[in-house]
């Protein structure tokens, strides 16, 4: 008997897409995770596996939208990074990939400022931001009359 794949553990099978968070800053350099066990080799750069979680931003007319990062177990060398990232004058980006999981072509690619951090022992915590030019909400689509019609009978 063999064992079983994740995709036949899963009761929707098919392939889950490769999520990378990439956090850049021009001073200091680049690190690279994926949400995964085992580190990877994505589009010729090495990603470190590892959990982090997103939290999305509360409905608001500010104008912004700020979004919470979370990466848990971060090493010794990822916390001196990003402590020195938080505290250095030249901006720091995090980028938020997603990727096709069998031709790991980028399907989808959010890049947003980082204003804030945190780090502990255990995780690393960044909450980043990018301005609501086009007055839609993030992450859900602003419905109108246009892409839902029955709205005009509600009311």
């Amino acid at each position: 008997m063999s064992i079983l794949t994740l995709n036949e553990i899963y009761a929707s099978g098919g392939q889950m897409p490769v999520i990378c968070l990439t956090v850049t800053n021009a001073a200091i350099g680049t690190l690279r995770f994926v949400l995964a066990y085992e580190d990877m080799e994505i589009a010729g750069q090495t990603y470190r596996g590892a959990s982090f979680t997103i939290q999305m931003p509360e409905r608001s007319d500010s104008g912004f939208s700020d979004l919470s990062f979370s990466i848990c177990g971060v090493n010794g060398e990822c916390y001196h990074y990003i402590k020195q990232a938080l505290g250095s004058n030249a901006p720091t980006y995090l980028t938020l990939t997603q990727y096709h999981p069998v031709s790991m072509a980028a399907v989808y690619q959010l890049t947003l400022t980082v204003i804030g951090g945190q780090i502990t022992r255990e995780r690393a915590d960044f909450t980043a931001s990018f301005c609501d030019m086009l007055n839609t909400e993030f992450p859900q689509l602003r419905y109108t009359a246009y892409n839902s019609p029955g709205l005009k009978y509600v009311a």
